[in-house]
C-alpha cells in the first residue's frame, strides 16, 4: 500500500514544504503560488473552485507585436496571425513547455529504422552465393539407324541370327562395340544385339557443361539471431515507449468542488448544442462587390468550408493527461481546444494559448444567399435569382436563372489583442450563442481575479 505524508512551514509569503519526494519551496499569494521542488516547477492557480497545475522548464519569451488582423483591417483574408505570435502572456510559460514537448524527437519511432538495418545487415551477411552444375560436360556416341525401310537388330553378327528387334529409321542406339568391320554392336532394352554397319552410322554427340549461382544459408544461427532481434527490439521498444511517456508527458489537473462541477457541466452542454447545427463554417475570405446582378443582389463575397471535424472530448496530443474532457472545433488551418480557464490552438505541432480573458467572441445573425444544398435547420426569409435585375427580379437574358433562398444565419467571430481571427457561422440560429457567452462569463471572471503570472 503506498504512503505519503506533506507538512509545511509558513513565513509570510514564503512556505517550506516536507514530503516523501522531499523538501520544496513556495512563495505566493492565495489564488497564485508558484512551487519548486525535486520534481520540478509548478504553477498553480485556484480561484472559485479551480485549480490549475502545471510544470514549467524556464522563463517563456515575451510576445512579439503583432499586426492588426482585426475585422475591420483592409486584409479580406479571415485568418489569424502565425501560431507562434497567438499567446497571451499568461500562457507563456505553459506553452513555451508544451511546445518543448511536443517538437521533441520520439525515441520508440526514432529506433526503427536502425533496428531495421541492423535486421538487414543480419539477413545479407547470412547468406552466400555459389554455382552448381546444372548440366555436366559429357561427349556421347551412339549408332543411327540411316536405311529408309529400317533394318532388323540380331541376336548375333551374322545374318541367319535371330532378329531381337525391328529398327525404324533414325532411331538411336547405344554404341557397345564396333570391332566387327561389318556389325555394330549396339545396346538394346537390357541387352545387345548386332546392326550391319551398311543400315546405320557412327554418330558423336557433345554437351558443354551447364552452371547456374545459388544462395545458400551460410549463418547455421541465423534463426537463433533473429529470435534474440525481435526479443530484443521488443524489450528496447516498451523501455523506450516509457521514456517518451516520461519526456512528452503533459498535466493539466483540475480540482473542482461540487459548485463548479454544475457549472463545467453546464460547459459541456453548451458545447453539444452548438454540436447540433446542421451545418458549421470557417469563413476563409471575405471580399465587397459591386456586381449586384451576377452574385444575386449580395453586395459580399465569401469563400467558405465547412468545419472538417467537431468533438465533445479530443487531447491536443498523445500523452496529454488532464481529468476533464476538451470540445475541440478543428478548423481548416488549425483546432481549437476549449480548457476550463483558456483556449489552446494547435497548427501543425505547434500550440499556443488565449486566457478567456484575453478573448473576444462576438456574434450576430446575418442574411447568406444560400447557393449550395439547403441545411435542414436553416431559416430562410426570402428568395432571389442567381442573375437579378434592377427590381430585384430575374435577369431574363440568362439561362438556367436559377432561384435562390435568403437564409439567416448566425455569424461569430473570435478575436485577440495577439491576432487571433477567425469566422465560425452556424445553419441553426443561436447555435453557439451559450457557449459563446459562457466563455466570456469565465473570461469576466478571470479578469477580476488577481493578477497571476506564469
Amino acid at each position: 500500500m503506498g504512503w505519503s505524508f506533506r507538512k509545511s512551514l509558513s513565513a509570510g509569503p514564503f512556505r517550506m514544504n516536507f514530503s516523501k519526494s522531499g523538501i520544496s519551496y513556495s512563495m505566493g499569494v492565495k489564488g497564485a503560488r508558484i512551487n519548486t521542488g525535486p520534481r520540478g516547477t509548478y504553477v498553480s492557480l485556484s480561484a472559485y473552485g479551480i485549480s490549475y497545475r502545471q510544470k514549467i522548464s524556464g522563463p517563456a519569451p515575451l510576445p512579439a507585436p503583432v499586426a492588426d488582423r482585426s475585422p475591420g483591417n483592409a486584409d479580406n483574408n479571415i485568418a489569424s496571425a502565425p501560431v507562434e505570435e497567438l499567446t497571451d502572456t499568461d500562457s507563456q510559460a505553459f506553452i513555451a513547455e508544451l511546445n518543448r514537448k511536443c517538437a521533441q524527437v520520439s525515441y520508440a519511432k526514432g529506433i526503427k529504422l536502425p533496428m531495421l538495418l541492423i535486421l538487414v545487415a543480419l539477413l545479407f551477411t547470412s547468406w552466400g552465393t555459389r554455382e552448381r552444375i546444372v548440366q555436366p560436360a559429357a561427349d556421347t556416341v551412339f549408332v543411327r539407324i540411316q536405311a529408309f525401310n529400317g533394318a532388323n537388330i540380331r541376336q548375333a553378327p551374322n545374318v541367319k541370327s535371330r532378329i531381337i528387334q525391328m529398327a525404324a529409321y533414325d532411331q538411336k542406339y547405344t554404341l557397345l562395340d564396333t570391332a566387327n568391320p561389318q556389325w555394330l554392336k549396339v545396346g538394346v532394352s537390357d541387352s545387345a544385339g548386332y546392326v550391319n554397319r551398311d543400315l546405320a552410322e557412327i554418330n558423336h554427340l557433345s554437351y558443354k557443361e551447364v552452371k547456374e549461382e545459388e544462395r545458400y544459408l551460410v549463418n547455421n544461427y541465423l534463426g537463433y539471431e533473429i529470435v534474440l532481434w525481435v526479443v530484443g527490439f521488443v524489450l528496447l521498444a516498451r523501455w523506450l515507449k516509457k521514456v517518451d511517456k516520461k519526456r512528452f508527458t503533459m498535466e493539466l489537473h483540475y480540482d473542482m468542488d461540487d459548485k463548479y462541477q454544475q457549472v463545467y457541466h453546464q460547459f459541456r452542454e453548451h458545447f453539444i448544442t452548438f454540436l447540433q447545427s446542421s451545418k458549421i463554417w470557417q469563413y476563409l475570405n471575405a471580399q465587397a462587390t459591386n456586381d449586384y446582378k451576377r452574385n444575386a443582389g449580395a453586395g459580399k463575397l465569401i469563400r467558405r468550408i465547412s468545419v472538417r471535424r467537431l468533438s465533445e472530448n479530443k487531447v491536443p496530443a498523445p500523452y496529454f493527461i488532464t481529468n476533464v474532457s476538451i470540445p475541440c472545433i478543428s478548423l481548416y488551418n488549425m483546432e481549437l481546444y476549449f480548457l476550463p480557464e483558456r483556449m489552446l490552438i494547435k497548427r501543425g505541432n505547434t500550440f499556443a494559448a488565449v486566457f478567456y480573458k484575453n478573448l473576444r467572441i462576438t456574434g450576430h445573425d446575418t442574411n447568406f444567399i444560400e447557393s449550395e444544398p439547403l441545411p435542414r435547420d436553416a431559416r430562410v426569409i426570402d428568395y432571389t435569382w442567381q442573375y437579378v435585375n434592377k427590381s430585384g427580379g430575374p435577369d431574363r437574358r440568362f439561362n438556367n436563372n436559377r432561384k435562390l433562398p435568403v437564409c439567416l444565419y448566425s455569424q461569430y467571430t473570435f478575436t485577440s489583442d495577439t491576432g487571433f481571427f477567425e469566422i465560425i457561422a452556424t445553419s441553426k440560429l443561436s447555435a453557439m450563442d451559450d457557449f459563446a457567452g459562457f466563455v466570456l462569463k469565465i473570461g469576466a471572471l478571470q479578469s477580476r481575479m488577481r493578477a497571476c503570472y506564469q
